[in-house]
């Protein structure tokens, strides 16, 4: 690992060192933590105005690169001030001064409910993709249909998605490979058979002259599609369809599609008769999880979505769905 990634110019001799020490030890343990590092990059050139001569982080620096900024998001703030105390409780474990912030982003992570699409949005969503109007020389219209149904067709990420390249998309055997997503993990994604006949549909219009290295969701000028892009047309195509948006962090999300597909699936494994000890496991797998447990709150999701679901189960398993009071 060399320092020219992570040019901390606002630092100085040890400092810089220091930084550049600590990151290549969360590499070495197996951290990407390249968003930390780009976060940690920012706070090098911030402290530029609070000039120090030896490697000593003060309360003074620390307060002043915490304070929340204008319409910063608090999941934002909580990761930028983790990324400095983790970085100060390296310091002190070196024996160097540090303050060590606390976090003062206090994010309920339960408040926000998922939307559930029901067939019938998901087929009115559907047909509203195919009349995307891009503006010339976009090929939006051509890209984003078929990103949509990856996405609620395979549960993906929206970063799995865009990462995408064409040697990860087997098309002859129906398979897409995600290569190091959240946990550092790489999985295999079987596609059913009518996606993949549209993937294919896809391929052949805009891959022509592609090579294995370009990306699948690619743009005229041959870079990946924007998160942000594919965003900004999932909330137009929603508002076409007559699905209203309740505003900041109350969705729906983009990432509601996959939670929709988590749903979606579960319900049809136990319908089909599989016991849901068993499915749980295998969905966690698809999804990417890291555990079963975190697999657990699509049990809730799926019984709010298809209340009859417990009459398939209840004779063996049924209190793992919470008793609910519906209003």
């Amino acid at each position: 690992m060399t320092s020219k990634p992570y040019d901390f110019n606002g630092f100085v001799g040890d400092f810089r060192d220091l930084l550049i020490q600590f990151v290549q030890l969360k590499h070495s343990v197996g951290f990407s933590y390249a968003a930390d590092a780009d976060s940690l990059k920012r706070f090098s050139k911030f402290s530029l105005s609070y000039p120090r001569e030896r490697p000593i982080l003060t309360k003074e620096l620390v307060d002043a690169w915490t304070q929340k900024r204008s319409a910063e998001r608090d999941v934002t703030w909580e990761k930028r001030i983790n990324s400095i105390r983790q970085f100060a409780l390296f310091l002190r474990d070196l024996g160097h001064e540090a303050y060590i912030p606390s976090c003062k982003a206090k994010i309920n992570r339960n408040l926000y409910v998922p939307h559930i699409f029901t067939q019938e949005q998901l087929r009115r969503f559907f047909t509203a993709c195919e009349s995307i109007n891009a503006r010339y020389p976009s090929n939006k219209d051509l890209t984003l249909p078929p990103l949509y149904r990856l996405l609620y067709g395979c549960g993906l990420r929206i970063s799995e998605a865009v990462d995408l390249k064409l040697k990860d998309v087997d098309l002859s055997q129906g398979l897409v490979t995600i290569r190091g997503s959240k946990f550092d993990k790489d999985r295999l994604i079987p596609l059913s058979p009518s996606l993949n006949q549209y993937l294919n549909g896809y391929f052949s219009k805009v891959h022509a002259v592609s090579t294995a290295e370009d990306f699948f969701f690619i743009q005229k000028d041959r870079t990946a599609i924007s998160p942000d892009t594919v965003y900004k047309y999932f909330r137009k195509l929603l508002w076409r369809i007559g699905i209203s948006h309740g505003g900041k962090g109350r969705g729906p999300r983009l990432h509601d599609l996959r939670h929709t597909f988590a749903v979606h699936s579960l319900n049809q494994m136990v319908r089909q008769g599989m016991d849901i000890y068993c499915a749980l496991p295998i969905l966690s797998t698809y999804l990417g999880h890291a555990s079963v447990t975190a697999t657990g709150k699509y049990l809730r999701l799926t019984e709010e979505a298809y209340p009859d679901i417990l009459d398939k189960i209840n004779r063996t398993c049924a209190y793992v769905f919470p008793d609910m009071k519906l209003k």
